[in-house]
């Protein structure tokens, strides 16, 4: 998180983020993502990522942000939606030293 930068900022910054991953690196068609709400799952209907599509979606969060998830913060909760995998990511920055 920069300096001047509030949550809201870090919120939009790292949704933008989950976007362009989705896009990008994970080959999801760029009009799903684009037309997918906040509150759209991930996995499943929804964005339609599989397990191993969640977990490179957090491994490119993981290098974005210079944060750290551990493995047992990896659940279907966390993948949840677009909304919750923001929030989570979001405060891992926020906790960052």
């Amino acid at each position: 998180m920069t300096m001047h930068e509030d949550g809201d900022q870090l919120r939009i910054r790292v949704e933008r983020s989950i976007r362009k991953i989705l896009i990008d690196d994970l080959g999801v068609e760029a009009a799903i993502v684009e037309t997918s709400a906040a509150d759209t799952p991930l996995l499943g209907r929804g964005v339609g990522l599989d397990s191993l599509e969640a977990l490179a979606l957090a491994t490119g969060l993981e290098e974005a942000f210079d944060i750290s998830i551990d493995d047992e913060e990896l659940t279907a909760e966390l993948f949840v939606s677009i909304a919750a995998l923001t929030d989570f990511v979001s405060a891992k920055v926020t906790a960052k030293p």
